[in-house]
């Protein structure tokens, strides 16, 4: 098979930006180069107005990416839009990767893809579906969203769920069904009984670890119900939710503090940086998925990478990532009992070898991703 060479643009979030879709967009830039392509990013210059942002800061501090070409394109301003379709047309690239994961981005992204294929017609020009819509998305987002739809080539997606849904969207629609490659980019563990220490859990308790950002469908009230349950009974487990709240933390921390053992709840309510990720996952026995909903987890493909056992729902396509994983565990979602259960068991699941770990793990690398995508 002779190999050809591509030019592949991105438009998206890059570091500097913070958060799961900056990183997947590096992460998958490296993966392409790495695999003889070259590869361009065109990052946002600004992402969301401070007005409608729910979190704390867009930016994380250090981080910068090493494929960005420039900032061009502004959610709100229309010019800018434009001016980026030109500038990527210019390019001359082969593939126009578009990322979508959040409806009020849309109209910006899908005027790029529009734009793109009037002024540069061999390009590529392909979606990359996080989800097919925004999480809790109204009537008008699913409208906004489908612009996209339409004016793409391809779509790409990192679930057979999210799949689904494009095509009911769009029937002719080419549809290549990917997967949440495994994050390499965070720093390696530390031995349990540092991490402990230093986010101050005592050592001996098995801990139970929520994180990522906190937003209603994640369910993160279900997995508190779960451990008022456990702790009802006397069980030794230690609950650590991490991550910044994208909604009202009150009505959690009502839970924690109706609960038989409010001590054993440790919060770090705040955005972790990247720096930090490792002392956490370090420190936890299980990680836990409660959704409600969802399409894929980024939470998964760290908690993939560090070999620490999970327990998700079976919505979306989480499914995809544990049905047959030697240390995932899956269970019916919005369920107290069920959730119960299943971290009760993983608790006291026997550790699994490594090396069957690594052998499940093989099929999530970044340049299987890459093969596959391109290859299309």
């Amino acid at each position: 098979m002779v190999f050809c060479r591509m030019k592949i643009v991105i438009v998206s979030v890059f570091p500097p930006y913070r958060g799961g879709i900056a990183q997947f967009n590096e992460a998958m830039a490296k993966a392409f180069t790495a695999a003889g392509h070259e590869c361009i990013g065109f990052n946002f210059s600004r992402q969301y107005p401070s007005l409608l942002f729910p979190g704390t800061n867009q930016y994380e501090d250090g981080l910068q990416s090493q494929f960005v070409r420039t900032e061009a394109v502004d959610s709100v301003n229309p010019m800018t839009w434009y001016r980026c379709a030109r500038l990527v047309a210019k390019e001359q690239p082969d593939v126009v990767i578009i990322p979508f994961w959040t409806a009020f981005l849309a109209p910006a992204l899908a005027t790029v893809a529009r734009r793109v294929k009037a002024l540069h017609p061999s390009a590529r020009v392909v979606g990359l579906f996080h989800n097919a819509n925004s999480h809790d998305a109204k009537p008008w987002e699913k409208a906004l969203t489908q612009r996209l739809v339409r004016n793409i080539d391809e779509a790409w997606t990192l679930s057979e769920d999210v799949s689904k849904q494009l095509e009911q969207r769009r029937e002719e629609l080419p549809i290549t069904t990917a997967f949440h490659p495994l994050y390499e980019h965070f720093d390696p563990l530390i031995p349990r009984e540092e991490a402990r220490e230093q986010l101050d859990i005592p050592v001996s308790p098995k801990l139970v670890l929520f994180f990522g950002l906190i937003r209603p469908y994640k369910g993160l009230e279900w997995l508190l119900k779960a451990a008022t349950e456990l702790h009802k009974n006397g069980e030794d487990v230690c609950f650590c939710i991490a991550g910044e709240p994208y909604t009202d933390w009150e009505p959690y921390q009502r839970i924690i503090d109706a609960s038989p053992a409010p001590e054993r709840f440790y919060t770090y309510v705040k955005f972790i940086p990247k720096e930090d990720v490792h002392v956490f996952f370090s420190a936890a026995d299980l990680v836990c998925l409660p959704y409600a909903a969802a399409s894929q987890s980024g939470v998964t493909a760290i908690a993939m990478h560090y070999h620490k056992p999970v327990v998700a729902t079976d919505v979306g396509g989480l499914k995809e990532y544990f049905d047959g994983n030697p240390i995932g565990h899956i269970c019916a979602p919005r369920d107290v009992h069920a959730l119960t259960e299943a971290i009760r068991s993983a608790l006291s699941a026997e550790p699994v070898e490594a090396a069957s770990i690594v052998t499940w793990n093989a099929r999530f690398s970044w340049a299987a991703f890459a093969q596959q995508c391109l290859s299309a």
